[in-house]
């Protein structure tokens, strides 16, 4: 049964995003925008300015025209790099500086999208806290999505988004059978036009006035999550100073509001140079700055922490380890790093040392939603069952919305065979989170060791719908099948973990009795030996000890299954 492993608060929004989107989706498919208040809707600005839900197309692409390019013009902005700028580029350039325009502005980035999510959190003190959202498009979808080519960025804007109308798009293929769908929306990335297009690898959707909430998905970003994700943000160089690296920018950065520690070839200029580094994915050069920064101060407490938030990020927790230990020597107090330490130490299994972190972690900020999720996550890989539904309790009463919590949960009531109460916890993370593809899974385990094996299968689909990389889904979804009756489904289902899985001993033993169901006694052999060649290079005694009897048995003539 999945259990959720503590991370970074990136990594959990990561591993929610994987499960939305795949874990083998092309980078260059996906389009990301941050909005830091979750209730708002993704509209142009010129939409926003117009303020007419049922504004024509033709008023649409005139104000454009009439209002925006034509007196740009006119007074004397429609050159650039030399030459006179197209439409789209002086749009672009004018959305830059603040202006309405048709352009929707989205990035590559998922990362770049998180920051513009949090970047404004409590500016001031007075400001209600917000959640703010993540969407995700599609634009690899050829139904909704068109790629604006050099030969379309020359046109003039009015047959652009006179193209987008779907009565006008001519079908991209000849054909007197089918009626295609016909795309609504551009996608433009004009990187070598402003500096700081390419520093935020960002890319503008439009064509039409709104996108529409079919084709986008969603992650909340929740509004207690905002500090700490800029803080890791900052430690990956993902900061203002990065992301809006032209002469605006520049010189915002360097308003009066903005807080300067001077420091030339010093701790604090190798420790900056490590998170630009960082920036540029230069992690080896990011690790020698921060070298630098600590063979400066040996006691730069910050150095430390980032190195090590780095390190855990990276896979090295031996390494994060040693550096969250520094953190704590020097500032006893910091929860973060002990909560850090704990994350690093149940990575590598060390899960007493890990209970006593989150305990420490918890002593010194007893309002940390996730430290409790996370030792809960430990007691119950130590069977404490009780113990686990204590902090899965504490940390939903922080967190009403922690969706993960609620499946945490619902995995301890399975331990502790109150499985209809378990179902109910599932129940309630799916109603939170929809799109949870562990919550399905493990609901799904639930009600296969119900018997209610149709049930289960809904709920196994559901989980490869939402995660089609989830190798045990598919196994178990095979289990399901073959109760069923349906051992070629099964088989299918045992092919594809095993694609995904090539050392699943288990689903080669199981997809053995399908072929041997369907008379096929050449195949359950060779399945049942290969079963045996992987239980015994992973050490599953108990595997190998099942396999060697039915092996025995029909030695001795036994026809068994």
């Amino acid at each position: 049964m999945d259990k959720k492993q503590p991370k970074s608060v990136i990594a959990r929004y990561l591993q929610e995003l994987e499960e939305l989107i795949g874990s083998e989706a092309s980078e260059g498919d996906y389009a990301y925008r941050g909005q830091e208040n979750a209730e708002w809707e993704v509209e142009s600005g010129a939409f926003r300015r117009l303020g007419k839900p049922n504004l024509s197309k033709e008023n649409f692409i005139s104000y454009h025209e009439k209002e925006l390019l034509e007196p740009a013009r006119m007074d004397g902005y429609g050159d650039g790099q030399g030459r006179p700028l197209y439409d789209l580029e002086l749009l672009a350039i004018l959305q830059h500086h603040g202006a309405a325009t048709c352009l929707i502005d989205f990035t590559r980035n998922f990362l770049v999208a998180m920051w513009f999510a949090c970047r404004s959190h409590k500016k001031k003190e007075e400001e209600e806290e917000r959640d703010g959202k993540i969407f995700i498009l599609n634009t690899s979808d050829w139904k909704n999505f068109l790629s604006l080519e050099r030969k379309d960025l020359e046109r003039e804007v009015r047959p652009i988004l006179k193209f987008q109308t779907r009565d006008e798009v001519p079908s991209s293929k000849e054909t007197t059978t089918l009626s295609l769908p016909k795309p609504s929306w551009w996608h433009w990335s004009p990187h070598g036009l402003i500096q700081r297009i390419l520093k935020q690898d960002s890319l503008f959707i439009f064509g039409q006035q709104k996108i529409a909430d079919k084709l986008l998905q969603e992650i909340e970003i929740k509004h207690g999550d905002k500090d700490k994700i800029l803080e890791e943000l900052d430690r990956l160089g993902v900061t203002e100073k990065t992301l809006f690296k032209d002469l605006p920018g520049f010189a915002e950065s360097h308003d009066h509001n903005k807080f300067l520690t001077l420091g030339y070839g010093d701790e604090k200029y190798y420790l900056r140079k490590g998170n630009e580094a960082l920036q540029r994915g230069d992690v080896k050069g990011a690790m020698a700055d921060y070298n630098e920064a600590i063979k400066f101060n040996s006691n730069y407490v910050e150095a430390y922490n980032n190195r090590g938030n780095i390190k855990f990020l990276l896979g090295d927790n031996h390494g994060a380890i040693a550096d969250h230990d520094w953190v704590i020597k020097l500032k006893p107090d910091d929860a973060g790093a002990y909560f850090n330490r704990g994350n690093a130490k149940f990575d590598l299994g060390d899960y007493s040392g890990a209970m006593a972190d989150y305990d420490r972690a918890i002593e010194l900020k007893p309002h940390d939603a996730r430290a409790y999720n996370n030792r809960g996550v430990v007691k119950a890989d130590l069977g404490d069952h009780s113990g686990a539904m204590a902090d899965y309790d504490r940390a939903i009463e922080l967190d009403p919305d922690d969706a993960v919590a609620y499946t945490n949960q619902g995995n301890a009531k399975s331990d502790l065979n109150d499985s209809r109460g378990a179902i109910t916890n599932h129940d309630r993370a799916i109603e939170i989170k929809p799109d949870l593809a562990v919550a399905y899974f493990n609901r799904g385990n639930i009600k296969y060791g119900l018997g209610e094996y149709r049930s289960a299968m809904a709920d196994y689909d559901q989980a490869i719908k939402l995660n089609p990389d989830h190798a045990e889904a598919y196994y178990n979804r095979g289990n399901t099948k073959s109760d069923l009756g349906d051992h070629s489904g099964a088989i299918a289902d045992f092919d594809l973990a095993i694609e995904l899985k090539p050392d699943y001993a288990k689903a080669y033993y199981n997809r053995r009795l399908d072929y041997a169901s369907l008379g096929d006694k050449e195949m359950a052999h060779r399945d049942l030996l290969k079963a045996r060649e992987l239980a015994e290079r992973s050490g599953d005694d108990q595997l190998l000890n099942s396999i060697d009897k039915v092996l025995s048995e029909s030695n001795n003539g036994n026809n068994n299954k």
